[in-house]
């Protein structure tokens, strides 16, 4: 009985300790490669380091250091959440282990991930994901799925808050017009290639108006209502119909615009039926 209670209060202490710390890998899960991952078979990166794993239910996409904390490096979701902590000592071991260096003629040297990789952290975030055989979707779908998402949920903040304006100043709502939200965001998305009214097929684009000036709906609005010609078209009483564009680069540049319509099926048609270049 003694022997059995033994057994018992030591899985119940290891179970804690789980729930607590996540699990610990210190050797190769069984586990088959994820898209993404540049490496084959059952070993991994983190086979004798200390990888203390938080959550395994969602891809990694990227790491950083723990802010006011720089003993850990930590693998993140795409909404900045915590899947995974390794020690920063095994971090630098697990790189100078698998680095490969290019050296310059001026003698200097540069560290770089194995596979084909240009960045450290991206090689480790699909290493991480491997470890779990996150078989149904990779780093590079999720960074892209949470990137849409923010899209589309920033399309229609941009609308609400424009639509407050027209409240304040005593107009009518804006109406939200499908043909204007799917030319809108078709514009937003020519506006690295061109940023101008013309769009980069020569045509005109019609009555909108654009920005990169704020990665945020709250901050682009208020910078179109502190400018007088922005501020107009936002309280034009003419105008019934709107259609918002978002487009966020890989490297985070935001671009925005919005259009205002008389008459959608008549205006909007001729303008999603020209060429874009993006």
């Amino acid at each position: 009985m003694k022997t059995t209670n033994k057994v018992l209060a030591v899985l119940l202490a290891v179970t804690m300790l789980i729930c607590v710390n996540g699990i610990t890998a210190t050797a190769a899960e069984n586990a088959a490669a994820s898209p993404g991952a540049k490496t084959t078979g059952t070993a991994t990166i983190f086979d004798g380091y200390r990888l203390t794993v938080l959550d395994k239910t969602v891809p990694a996409t990227d790491m950083r250091g723990r802010i006011n904390d720089r003993t850990v490096m930590c693998f993140v979701s795409a909404d900045d959440r915590e899947l995974g902590v390794l020690l920063y000592s095994d971090y630098r071991a697990i790189i100078d282990k698998h680095k490969t260096l290019i050296r310059y003629a001026d003698g200097s040297s540069l560290a770089v991930p194995p596979g084909g990789y240009e960045d450290w952290h991206d090689w480790f975030a699909d290493e991480f994901n491997r470890l779990h055989s996150r078989a149904t979707v990779s780093r590079e779908e999720a960074v892209a799925a949470h990137i849409s998402e923010t899209i589309e949920e920033y399309r229609q903040e941009l609308i609400r808050l424009v639509n407050i304006e027209r409240e304040d100043a005593g107009l009518p709502a804006y109406i939200i017009n499908d043909k204007c939200m799917q030319y809108s965001q078709l514009k937003a998305s020519e506006l690295p290639a061109l940023f101008s009214h013309t769009r980069p097929d020569g045509t005109n684009a019609g009555y909108e108006i654009i920005s990169a000036k704020s990665n945020t709906p709250a901050g682009v609005v208020k910078a179109w209502m502190e400018s007088k010609g922005h501020r107009a078209a936002i309280l034009n009483a003419d105008r019934s119909y709107v259609g918002a564009g978002c487009y966020i680069t890989s490297t985070g540049g935001t671009f925005w615009q919005m259009m205002f319509a008389l008459d959608p099926e008549h205006h909007v048609n001729s303008f999603l039926n020209t060429t874009s270049i993006k």
